[in-house]
């Protein structure tokens, strides 16, 4: 390996990295499917939200535009360390937080 091949290497991790943070999560709301019912909050408003899953209570930070699990019922409390991207959830308690864009353009086609 020449030091241009890996200065190239560099350069691509470089801008994955910078675009997976510009595109990661962006959307206008979370949706919150929780225990069969549907919720929706602008991500432009901060606020806590507490959602009723099978379990029990399940608390909801939407907060700097991200939302996040802030606490849970279930047992494995793994749903308070994931970070959102696309979705988050709780399975145990059967609830789903999803970034959605208001507009209805399409991001991408796939044959």
């Amino acid at each position: 390996m020449k030091a241009a091949d890996i200065f190239i290497a560099v350069l691509f991790i470089i801008l994955i990295l910078i675009s997976s943070l510009f595109l990661s999560g962006s959307g206008d709301e979370v949706l919150i499917n929780a225990n069969s019912k549907e919720y929706r909050y602008p991500l432009s408003e901060d606020r806590i939200v507490e959602v009723e899953g099978l379990i029990g209570t399940t608390t909801i930070e939407i907060k700097d535009g991200k939302a996040s699990i802030i606490d849970s019922p279930c047992p494995g409390k793994t749903c308070l360390s994931m970070k959102m991207g696309d979705a988050i959830c709780c399975l145990p308690n059967r609830v789903l937080l999803t970034i959605e864009n208001s507009s209805k353009e399409v991001d991408a086609y796939a044959y």
